[in-house]
């Protein structure tokens, strides 16, 4: 049977449907004896690609299933198309890496950008696209046997993984002559060795205030220390304003020690992950530490490391190196899986450029038996 001639009964919408559009943080539990055998059959057939004492990897199967091609369109487009009367769906063949790991007897299939669903024996009966999902992964499997090329005409951009440099999606990239500059100046800085041991509350704000009017400059004209700190920061400041006197470095050295809840030191917030931190000095550091860990927030980052610098404030940023990778265009993101840099690729005209510089993952089977 030639792959162009296989029919499938599954559909990108059906997988849509039950797992959603992307990878779901949710495995579905799925109590069912009879998917529990077909699964335990299919995995018979090929030899699993990781095993240790722990777990069985089997690295990758192929779900064969049909999409709709104003599915596509339509992502393109961002808008449902309306289908006129009388016009016949196109649709394409394509394939899903499906991977099984075994934990326990137990089986979890994950479907690449769609879903994770988790097998058991039991009495339940469970809708039939769970069954099917791996009815059509065996069914496909002598296709596949008889030449395994195949799968690089099936296997779609926009579910094929792969990296491409941030340079090629970055929209404003740092010059490598500055990133020397800036490393020049920030290795400089600490060669000086200055240090700074006890800090009162007035202290921590005028430092973070630098921080705010090196990045935010005109936004941050004509606001008080406090007052920036309450517009960027994350809010829950684990009672640091409470303290009373707020130029004593003891009462501030109580309460940081004495250990707060909360994020007092996320000077900027972020609803992704967390924006940017100033640690103030502590027992085992005689400086401030500025880090930023979504960096979106990146070029605000060195704005703020600029400053600090200018100002001759003892600070260490341990992750400035990968900061200024990152802005040059130098740090990989992963295409089509959920990294923390990462670009999802559509199979739309304004992505085609990507196509010349996107590195793309050997396509990966397992191994069958015989």
């Amino acid at each position: 049977m030639e792959a162009t001639k296989f029919h499938t009964k599954l559909t990108t919408n059906d997988l849509k449907f039950y797992f959603g559009h992307s990878i779901s943080v949710k495995e579905i539990n799925i109590a069912d004896s009879n998917v529990y055998s077909l699964v335990k059959e299919l995995l018979s057939l090929a030899y699993p690609t990781l095993e240790d004492e722990y777990d069985k990897r089997w690295i990758y199967f192929y779900l064969p299933v049909s999409r709709n091609l104003e599915e596509v369109e339509e992502e393109c487009e961002d808008e449902e198309i309306e289908k006129e009367d009388g016009l016949e769906e196109k649709s394409e063949l394509i394939v899903i890496p499906v991977s099984i790991m075994e934990y326990k007897n137990e089986y979890h299939i994950m479907i690449q950008s769609f879903g994770i669903y988790h097998v058991s024996k039991g009495n339940i009966n469970s809708e039939d696209i769970y069954t099917d999902i791996i009815t059509e992964i065996k069914k496909f499997i002598p296709i596949i046997r008889k030449d395994e090329k195949i799968l690089e005409e099936l296997l779609p951009y926009d579910i094929r993984t792969g990296k491409i440099k941030g340079k090629y999606v970055l929209e404003n990239i740092l010059q490598q002559s500055e990133l020397k500059t800036i490393l020049q100046s920030y290795k400089d800085f600490i060669s000086k060795g200055k240090e700074i041991k006890e800090i009162s509350l007035n202290d921590y704000l005028n430092t973070s205030g630098i921080c705010y009017k090196g990045a935010y400059k005109t936004e941050a004209e004509g606001l008080s220390n406090l007052e920036m700190y309450k517009k960027w920061a994350d809010g829950r400041d684990g009672e640091m304003l409470s303290i009373k006197d707020w130029d004593s470095k003891e009462q501030f050295s109580n309460w940081f020690h004495g250990g707060h809840i909360g994020h007092p030191f996320e000077i900027v917030f972020s609803w992704h992950r967390h924006g940017i931190h100033l640690f103030p000095p502590s027992f085992s550091s005689n400086w401030y530490s500025l880090r930023v860990t979504n960096y979106a927030y990146a070029w605000n980052f060195l704005e703020m490391l600029k400053n600090l610098i200018n100002e001759d404030i003892p600070f260490r940023s341990e992750n400035l190196e990968d900061v200024l990778q990152y802005l040059a265009g130098e740090t990989y993101f992963s295409v089509n899986s959920y990294e923390e840099h990462n670009l999802k690729y559509y199979n739309c005209e304004e992505y085609d450029h990507y196509l010349n510089h996107i590195e793309w993952d050997d396509i990966k089977i397992v191994k069958w038996k015989d």
